[in-house]
């Protein structure tokens, strides 16, 4: 069936990346997106494209709301809604207070489904259409996961947490148990609709050497598969591991020496990487997931993102529920910014000026950045023919305030600044995944 969309086009070009955006957007005020079958078949301008199409179509106008790529959390955990915003701990303390407890309920599968459901509906309502996700240690809790994401049709990337050490006892599974029960979830799982399977060591801190080894084991034995874990996120972190590994030359060395730095790694938060890991990570094509809001919750640091790309390193952006405090992308974005302008204020102007997130960069990490970090970007992204039609339609009448800031609005970035400082669910009118609507106002 062929389904016409209609509203202010937003995406970036297939030959863009964030070091020359300036032309690398296509912006349409009056543009139609064509799809069949859940997939792009063309997107433009609405009178060139209508014309175009030799189809009868059926075409559902959003009139001036906006309509982008769906967005990408490249790092949130499916077991820790009920944790979120809880007060008063860093990140260690905040594990062992409340993560912890959280985790350990979804070895039941009634709650692991009911819980997931509700996870996975705050993740399209606030028009997330892909997210690389951390369920528990329980099997319960990762095929709740990739279950509901098969029945949405959603692309997600997930895969059982390892621990065999430094966590509560009903959440320590043996390397042996972890390895033998994610090879039967491999299995089950990986390249199956539109799933992919990830190895997740949690971190450092909770993974012995034999956890690692058997880990990256499985890299060579399933081609494709994807690595997820935590790095450098917060000093007292970093002292734990390197105390545990300390014939290890960082943090990034405890991982990269037992095989876990791939082209297909996602490694979350990145807060205090030296320069030489830097480099480390750009020579395997590994990517850095920022996650803006946890990192001001749990006071963890302030990432420095411009340092993170011109090391040329692949970049994303991650919610962290529960450690973040918002599911809304866009509000991910607002922290995001902040963070920048308070790194700069910390250092010299580059050049003469600021370098703070500039809104097209933010939202090429939202969307065709996050599926190139995620290796996902000949499926997802932008709106080039063949590919997958998850997208998100944004109206900024929908809160009035931002929508009387960006009446008269001078230039398109100005909008879409405005957009990640003041938006939020609020001005999500639909989600559509694979062509269809799964959560519209």
């Amino acid at each position: 069936m062929v389904k016409g969309f209609r509203g202010r086009l937003f995406d970036f070009r297939s030959d863009s990346d964030i070091f020359d955006l300036e032309n690398g957007f296509r912006f349409f005020e009056n543009g139609l997106l064509v799809v069949e079958d859940g997939k792009v078949i063309a997107a433009g301008d609405y009178t060139q494209i209508i014309k175009q199409i030799n189809l009868e179509i059926k075409v559902e106008s959003f009139g001036k709301s906006f309509i982008f790529p769906g967005f990408v959390d490249a790092h949130v955990h499916s077991v820790q809604t009920k944790a979120i915003s809880s007060h008063g701990n860093q990140l260690l303390d905040w594990l062992e207070t409340y993560v912890f407890p959280n985790e350990s309920k979804f070895s039941a599968p009634e709650y692991a489904d009911h819980h997931t459901r509700f996870f996975f509906d705050q993740l399209l309502k606030n028009g997330t259409t892909t997210a690389a996700i951390y369920p528990a240690v329980f099997d319960e809790s990762v095929d709740a996961v990739f279950k509901i994401a098969h029945e949405l049709n959603m692309r997600v990337i997930a895969g059982k947490t390892w621990m065999d050490r430094n966590a509560p006892q009903n959440l320590i599974e043996k390397p042996h148990q972890s390895y033998e029960s994610t090879s039967s979830q491999i299995e089950k799982w990986h390249e199956k609709g539109r799933s992919h399977y990830a190895i997740t060591p949690r971190y450092a801190i909770t993974s012995s050497p034999e956890s690692l080894e058997l880990a990256a084991s499985l890299l060579k034995e399933h081609p494709g598969l994807y690595v997820q874990t935590h790095i450098s996120e917060n000093k007292q972190e970093i002292e734990v591991v390197n105390n545990h590994y300390n014939h290890h030359k960082g943090y990034l060395d405890v991982y990269d020496s037992h095989g876990l730095l791939t082209p297909r790694t996602l490694l979350g938060h990145g807060i205090y990487l030296t320069d030489p890991e830097l480099e480390r990570i750009a020579a395997a094509g590994a990517a850095i997931v920022h996650c803006p809001t946890s990192n001001l919750f749990l006071g963890s640091g302030l990432f420095d993102y411009h340092k993170v790309l011109n090391h040329k390193i692949a970049l994303a952006i991650g919610s962290d529920v529960g450690g973040g405090t918002s599911f809304s992308m866009l509000r991910n974005l607002h922290d995001a910014y902040k963070i920048s302008a308070l790194k700069n204020n910390l250092r010299e102007k580059h050049n003469g000026h600021f370098t703070t997130l500039n809104p097209i960069e933010a939202f090429y990490l939202l969307t065709l950045g996050g599926a190139r970090s995620l290796s996902l970007d000949q499926y997802i992204g932008n709106f080039d023919r063949g590919k997958e039609a998850d997208f998100v339609v944004i109206d900024p009448t929908m809160n009035q305030l931002l929508n009387y800031r960006i009446e008269g609005a001078d230039s398109l970035e100005e909008v879409l600044f405005a957009l990640m400082m003041m938006g939020d669910e609020q001005i999500v009118q639909a989600t559509f995944v694979f062509g269809e609507n799964v959560a519209g106002k």
